[in-house]
């Protein structure tokens, strides 16, 4: 007969929950047992709760069969007697709503940070020769940690860890070619991860089904590592760095997730500010700058430009941007209200169905150096090293 520990997705889940059972389902127990916080014990068990629900397994319903792997239930049809003692069929269907959600998201983060080590306080590095009137900006376009790509469809080898090295990697150059300022930050405009849900099966937050290399757990956990690293790089040279996690179609909820797990690692580091993704808009100014970020699959290109003199901050700068990903490609369009819109390429190789279509943009990790008094100082690229291909034929 089936048990709960038998939904775990990880052995860390399984030891929780057969603890937790063996205490009698007392949390504050378990958790001394295992040397954590009953907190996260409970968090644990209701991550597992919801996968088992998932699959048919109710401690409340006395179910003798499962679906199998790969399926979910949707509803239940129970033989019952209703009232007035009529025998009837009680038919269920399970919705998730959004509370339900959201507490599946923060238990999930919350066993995830359960092996996050905080990270301390540092010493501020000395002001001496570093500017306060330049805001280097590092920006990450559509990552998709998590895709898995083959070479032989005219693109690169891609996975989770190829990913998080060629991010590092450009990371590692863009922060040694930004000028030394006080100030920095570190974007990234949505899509970090591939898919935004594992269950019934990889997915997008729009529910399309996404081929990954790994679980969703690992993939999220490469991620918050390549932010990790990125952080601690710009905290090298910049005395304060500012992150922001933009919400994508791909992972509108890991970006969330991840953003929680960067906020509870740096949470006793002053010197580091993770913007919260509410809402799907974040807006920074920088003396006369108004820099604005979002994915870029919510509203088109005029609408957005439209949104900012909106603002209470709209007369208090000259110049003003809106910073995007989404489309895959590069692209620069300014319009009449000054508004300057700029879309950042993917990093990643075309999967095998783009590659049919012909795509095959350069993978390139921008920088761009805003001036206080208004306007872009400088400007940065790094470029993904791409894979020369013999020709199929030679006669």
């Amino acid at each position: 007969m089936a048990k709960l520990e038998d939904y775990a997705k990880t052995e860390r889940q399984r030891e929780v929950t057969k603890i937790w059972e063996s205490c009698d389902r007392n949390s504050r127990k378990a958790a001394q047992v295992l040397g954590i916080t009953h907190a996260t014990v409970r968090n644990i068990v209701t991550t597992v709760k919801g996968a088992a629900a998932a699959a048919g397994f109710s401690d409340a319903w006395d179910a003798t069969a499962h679906v199998p792997p790969g399926e979910y239930v949707t509803g239940r049809s129970i033989y019952t007697t209703n009232s007035d003692n009529e025998k009837v069929w009680l038919k269920t269907r399970r919705k998730l709503e959004t509370a339900e959600k959201e507490e599946a998201l923060k238990a999930f983060v919350d066993q995830l940070n359960s092996q996050v080590i905080q990270a301390k306080k540092t010493p501020k590095p000395s002001s001496k020769g570093k500017s306060n009137d330049l805001l280097p900006t590092t920006i990450i376009g559509d990552a998709h940690i998590g895709m898995k790509a083959s070479g032989d469809t005219r693109g690169r080898d891609f996975d989770s860890k190829i990913a998080s090295a060629e991010i590092i990697a450009a990371i590692d150059y863009l922060v040694d070619a930004a000028p030394a300022a006080e100030h920095a930050m570190l974007i990234n405009v949505g899509d970090f991860t591939h898919i935004d849900r594992a269950i019934p099966y990889p997915q997008t937050a729009n529910g399309t089904p996404m081929d990954t290399d790994s679980r969703i757990e690992l993939i999220m956990r490469k991620a918050a590592d390549t932010m990790i690293h990125g952080i601690t790089r710009m905290l090298e040279k910049h005395s304060n760095v500012s992150v922001v996690m933009a919400r994508g179609n791909h992972d509108s909820e890991t970006s969330i997730a991840i953003a929680m797990i960067l906020a509870y690692r740096y949470e006793k580091e002053p010197r580091v500010t993770i913007l919260e993704p509410n809402g799907f808009f974040t807006y920074t100014t920088f003396g006369r700058n108004l820099i604005a970020i979002t994915h870029g699959d919510k509203a088109p290109g005029r609408r957005l430009a439209d949104m900012l003199p909106r603002l209470s901050v709209w007369s208090k700068t000259s110049h003003r941007y809106w910073i995007l990903g989404h489309f895959h490609s590069k692209l620069s369009e300014q319009y009449d209200n000054s508004v300057v819109l700029e879309r950042f390429g993917t990093l990643a190789p075309a999967d095998s169905w783009h590659a049919s279509k012909g795509y095959c943009s350069p993978s390139i990790m921008n920088q761009i150096v805003y001036r206080r008094s208004g306007g872009i100082a400088i400007r940065h690229e790094y470029e993904i090293p791409g894979t020369d291909y013999e020709p199929d034929h030679e006669i």
